[in-house]
């Protein structure tokens, strides 16, 4: 574990910029496969022969264009990694969509022949736990060296209950997954899908003030869903209904084909899970339940830490939890470790 820290510790101090990650060369292509839509993807190249990975964004409305995501990305290139950062349409647009699983699957396919050797793979949330899925088959498993979890989830039908009972920490999850439902439960609400989508741009963009949408959208609602908006914003169990009503309208095994807790089989890449500790967004006993099948293998390399530094995937300044940084200097160790830096 020492040595796991001593090699997580430089990446985490480029987070903290106490140490140089200056800004990396980037090239972007776009990326044709048949059968799939075409991927806009930036490639920050490290030297010839450097280890792989294929960095994955979460649901954000920027894409690869989230300054999160492009510091994640410069600080791995800089710790010696290859970079493959293509940008789904579906989750750039807000929607959960079997077809992410697909889209990942044809992918990483793509950068493994590319490289002609196996990569890693690093994502988080909803988009960390499509991945487990589109890379839980047997071919994929040849060719993944490691991977990084971050704030994922284990079970789509446990997740949803828990979006909805944390909106008053998270709004920004539960208007996505209104915007996505709100037509399918609640048909005559015809004003809503573009309310709640407006909602998830206002906090996914951080829009104030004058840039701010929804508040403008809200009076021109009809009297029944702007009774629909209050109860979403003031009664926990009005929630807990929505979430129920939304369970039974998904797609037939749409649950079963998207949740990582069905796809462990035939699992045996070295795999680091890192949630936070009080992740209003996804359950870190998702992310725990994915641990103890894995760790319950001999022959599974695997590691997982709830940690107080990071919220639903954002690091917390280190100062406020020192205690923090020896363990998430592990989990980063570890996954670099794998990745065969």
């Amino acid at each position: 574990m020492l040595g796991y820290v001593v090699q997580g510790f430089p990446f985490l101090l480029k987070y903290a910029e106490m140490i140089s990650s200056p800004p990396s060369e980037i090239s972007e292509q776009e990326i044709s496969i048949p059968g799939f839509p075409t991927f806009r993807t930036k490639i920050f190249s490290a030297s010839p022969n450097s280890p792989s990975v294929y960095l994955q964004h979460g649901m954000s409305a920027r894409g690869i264009d989230d300054p999160r995501i492009l510091t994640l990305a410069t600080h791995l290139k800089n710790s010696g990694l290859q970079v493959f950062l293509p940008e789904l349409p579906e989750v750039k647009e807000l929607r959960i969509v079997s077809e992410t699983v697909s889209n990942i699957r044809a992918l990483f396919d793509h950068f493994a022949k590319k490289e002609k050797r196996p990569i890693s793979f690093l994502s988080a949330s909803f988009s960390a736990g499509m991945g487990m899925v589109a890379l839980a088959g047997k071919k994929q498993q040849e060719l993944l060296d490691s991977v990084l979890l971050v704030g994922t989830y284990s079970d789509f039908s446990q997740t949803l209950p828990f979006i909805l009972s944390n909106y008053e920490q998270d709004p920004y999850a539960v208007h996505v997954l209104l915007y996505n439902y709100i037509s399918k439960i609640r048909p005559e609400l015809k004003n809503l899908e573009e309310f709640y989508y407006q909602s998830a741009l206002d906090n996914g963009l951080h829009r104030t003030g004058s840039e701010e949408k929804a508040p403008g959208l809200f009076p021109k609602l009809g009297d029944q869903e702007k009774e629909f908006v209050s109860n979403v914003r003031s009664d926990a169990s009005f929630r807990e209904s929505l979430a129920g009503s939304i369970l039974k309208i998904l797609p037939k095994d749409f649950i079963k084909d998207n949740s990582p807790c069905n796809f462990l089989e035939e699992w045996k890449a070295p795999t680091a899970l890192l949630h936070g500790f009080d992740d209003p967004v996804i359950s870190p006993a998702e992310s725990e339940a994915l641990y103890e099948v894995l760790g319950r293998r001999s022959y599974m390399d695997s590691i997982f830490l709830k940690s107080r530094l990071i919220t639903h995937g954002d690091h917390l300044p280190f100062y406020t939890q020192l205690g923090e940084i020896p363990k998430l200097a592990a989990v980063w160790g570890f996954f670099l470790k794998k990745t065969g830096i």
